[in-house]
């Protein structure tokens, strides 16, 4: 049974789907799901090219191969504006609602969860509450590089829909696919959606462990909120 954890993030018109990475051998599982969601795009930010796009190709997902940053690290300003601008065509210059963008890293604990953060930033959420609400569906999501990046990070000055088109280029690998979305009909027997906004087929016994809870003590500064004072 192939093993694979994909976690649900809606907040307003924004919907993504935080995933581990697939193989060539997993990834005809992932199809169904990501066909109930709605994914149209999905952003890979491994090294390389760790399976075959052509399956999601074939169902009208475009594939994005130009956001990639180091693993553990944040996001540089290109990859930013990259995945701000995709942010932009799909949820608010598209004439197709429900739209959902899946992306992966290679266990969707870091990279994968910072850029989903850094959309509900720019949603208008807190960073405290960005990092709270990805951690409730992503266990042991983002580490301390990346939420300092994200106490930092300043939003843009026009926000989400702001602009009827991106003026950054969206490259894909396949232009030939279909754009319209999906339906969700053919694939909820397979999809397995747990209740707690968490889609699993196994459990993984390597899951880190959980982070230590949010508190809001307005004494203490962004990063001991999180970790605690050493």
């Amino acid at each position: 049974m192939a093993r694979f954890s994909i976690s649900p993030v809606k907040v307003g018109n924004l919907s993504f789907l935080i995933l581990d990475c697939p193989s060539d051998k997993t990834l005809p599982a992932y199809i169904p799901v990501f066909e109930q969601h709605n994914v149209t795009d999905l952003v890979r930010i491994c090294e390389g090219s760790p399976y075959d796009p052509a399956p999601l190709t074939a169902v009208g997902i475009h594939v994005h191969d130009d956001m990639k940053f180091e693993d553990g690290t944040a996001p540089g300003k290109d990859v930013v504006a990259r995945w701000l601008a995709l942010n932009d065509e799909v949820f608010f210059n598209s004439p197709t609602p429900d739209r959902c963008i899946a992306v992966h890293c290679v266990s969707g604990i870091g990279r994968a969860p910072v850029l989903v953060a850094i959309s509900l930033v720019e949603s208008g959420m807190d960073p405290l509450d960005a990092i709270a609400h990805i951690r409730k569906v992503r266990r042991g999501a983002l580490n301390r590089v990346q939420i300092a990046f994200l106490d930092g990070y300043k939003k843009r000055k026009k926000g989400f829909g702001s602009s009827k088109k991106s003026t950054t280029p969206i490259t894909t690998i396949s232009t030939a696919a279909p754009t319209n979305g999906h339906s969700s009909g053919s694939s909820s027997a397979n999809g397995h959606l747990a209740t707690n906004g968490s889609s699993s087929l196994s459990s993984s016994s390597s899951s880190p462990a959980e982070p230590p809870p949010i508190t809001k003590d307005k004494k203490s500064g962004f990063m001991s909120k999180l970790f605690g004072k050493k």
